[in-house]
């Protein structure tokens, strides 16, 4: 079975589940909401000061850059707010629960120290990470793209350990890792298949709009943005349905209820059998 084909079956798979609890849409869009308005809150006052310009020309002091910073870390901490709640309520759903929005953002509030310190973790390594991909040597970018890969992997369940296990952060990282180990195969399925995925599914709502670009430039841009909005935000709880799926399978070796067993063990043990162990 194709990667392409893989990856599409736990889509479709993972959408059946959502369709159960389709509130777990609104998670994605409180996430984009609140980035935005966070983005906002640093972004114009930054921009009124001149401090893009200074950076821009190189002659940003440090507290421009403290203040990218701390907008880096609430981006962060916003997203993984709002994925914690998601995941929490389709690892409910998975139980055989029916959660509401209120539950997630109960389950994620109770970890909030938690998705705090991850969110400073991530955004320190993402900083360090970028700032080797922006050297102008092909090594360092080399070495920052290779770093960066597998720091996306071994920490593909931290949200869904944090939610469940509620470790503190070394033990987290830690227990991310050895899942990912154990299961690497479809987690690379899943971080990849699903960006892939999504680009495919992008391609209708792009030529619809190129179409309509035709009649009318307004309707063109607005389907072509509408479209690739909805399907942002049913892709963004799809992945967390298949995450929280995942760690699941993972922790119990037991395919959770409305996936399928055959799907998602032969898929890891494939990755198993190549090494990572």
């Amino acid at each position: 079975m194709g990667t392409l084909d893989r990856t599409w079956r736990l889509y479709k798979e993972s959408f059946n589940v959502l369709s159960a609890d389709v509130e777990i849409l609104l998670f994605p869009v409180m996430s984009a909401v609140a980035a935005i308005a966070v983005a906002a809150s640093f972004f114009i006052p930054l921009y009124r000061i001149g401090a893009f310009e200074a950076i821009h020309s190189g002659t940003a002091k440090w507290d421009d850059y403290a203040i990218l910073f701390v907008w880096y870390y609430f981006n962060f901490f916003v997203v993984i707010f709002f994925n914690a709640a998601l995941v929490g309520c389709a690892n409910i759903r998975l139980s055989g629960g029916d959660p509401t929005v209120g539950d997630g953002l109960r389950i994620a509030a109770a970890r909030l120290l938690r998705i705090m310190a991850w969110a400073f973790i991530a955004t320190t390594v993402g900083v360090f990470l970028q700032s080797l991909r922006n050297r102008r040597n092909l090594l360092g970018s080399l070495l920052g793209g290779a770093l960066g890969l597998g720091w996306t992997l071994i920490t593909y369940l931290m949200v869904p350990v944090i939610v469940v296990e509620d470790l503190n952060m070394t033990n987290s990282i830690h227990r991310s890792a050895e899942l990912f180990r154990k299961n690497w195969g479809e987690q690379v399925a899943g971080s990849f298949g699903f960006g892939l995925l999504n680009l495919v599914l992008l391609l209708p709502g792009l030529a619809l709009g190129a179409l309509l670009w035709q009649v009318d430039r307004a309707a063109g841009v607005i389907v072509g943005v509408v479209y690739a909005l909805i399907l942002a935000v049913v892709t963004s709880a799809v992945k967390g349905v298949f995450t929280a799926a995942l760690y699941r399978y993972a922790t119990s070796g037991q395919a959770p209820q409305g996936f399928s067993a055959d799907l998602i063990q032969g898929s890891l043990n494939r990755g198993s059998q190549r090494g990572w162990q």
